[in-house]
């Protein structure tokens, strides 16, 4: 068994328990153990002392992060339901916050599949079967307007906990504490146009040391689980540097998709040593030529932030 399913299955076997403690025992309560359990090594933290540990493990990456031996099975669904899967190799590029790029390819073959992101978009092509690349912005996640893509790289960088939780601002409210007997769980509500208060986003973090992410799972506005990830095999990226996940495993239920990566050695990079179009979304000329079909996804939201720019004032 991989260490991601291993992780699940550990998981799984401990929710039960873990919903029915977080109900009776109260929030910010260590729940009682079953009988005849031991007592894990787990420590009682603030929310302070809890955020304050996973933002200063994601300030020791003060270095991109490159490795060439990653490897991947992507399944996903096109337009009429099918499902392909794809069991390829490459690279992975990150940088903090937003920055993104893997190159994919089957064994010594060309590239097949590639999954960027930089501060303004992010976008996912795939040759094989599909020909189609599709991209959209970040400051249209979430919105109606914005369509769902197979592999959503926005949401596989929180998948990595390698850039911490984000802080609360008036649109996204948190996080709220609920402790559990392995982990606390740090949630996320969202403050809509509208008035309206959503589940948003979950962090599960371990009680022991060195408190680590171990779930990321994202809601939609309906309030089910888009996205579920699984994060182990931590390690330090490099001496003193950040604990990163070499084993992650992602899903995403409602498309029937999922994407799992295992991160062989990685090492750091300086930024300047990084070449410029590293991050670039690849235009037409940039792309193989089997791509046939380039999508916006989010083109509508594109198009509603024009009309409104030009609607005159009252």
């Amino acid at each position: 068994m991989t260490p991601a399913a291993s992780l699940r299955a550990r998981l799984r076997s401990s929710l039960p328990f873990l919903a029915a403690s977080l109900i009776l025992g109260g929030f910010g309560c260590p729940p009682p153990n079953p009988p005849g359990q031991a007592e894990p090594a787990f420590q009682f933290r603030s929310l302070g002392e809890i955020v304050g540990a996973i933002q200063a493990n994601a300030a020791r990456m003060n270095q991109a992060l490159w490795s060439d031996s990653v490897t991947t099975t992507a399944r996903v669904r096109d337009e009429s339901g099918r499902e392909h899967v794809y069991n390829l190799d490459g690279n992975f590029l990150f940088e903090r916050p937003h920055n993104l790029r893997m190159d994919l390819r089957p064994g010594l073959g060309e590239q097949v599949m590639g999954i960027g992101s930089n501060a303004e978009d992010y976008w996912v092509w795939i040759e094989p079967e599909l020909r189609t690349m599709r991209w959209g912005r970040h400051r249209h996640v979430g919105k109606a307007c914005a369509k769902k893509i197979a592999i959503q790289p926005e949401q596989l960088i929180s998948a990595l906990g390698m850039i911490g939780i984000p802080e609360s601002t008036e649109e996204l409210l948190g996080p709220a504490r609920e402790s559990g007997r392995l982990h606390d769980k740090l949630k996320y509500i969202r403050r809509t146009p509208q008035g309206e208060f959503l589940a948003e986003r979950e962090y599960w973090i371990d009680r022991a040391a060195p408190f680590l992410i171990r779930v990321v799972q994202f809601r939609d506005s309906l309030g089910r689980v888009s996205m579920s990830a699984f994060l182990d095999d931590y390690r330090p990226a490099w001496s003193d540097g950040p604990f990163v996940p070499h084993a992650i495993s992602i899903l995403w239920p409602l498309e029937g998709g999922s994407f799992t990566m295992s991160i062989g050695r990685i090492r750091g990079v300086a930024a300047e040593k990084i070449a410029a179009r590293s991050f670039v979304r690849p235009d037409r000329q940039a792309l193989p030529r089997a791509i046939e079909t380039i999508i916006q996804v989010d083109a509508e939201c594109d198009a509603l932030e024009g009309s409104t720019a030009e609607a005159p004032s009252r």
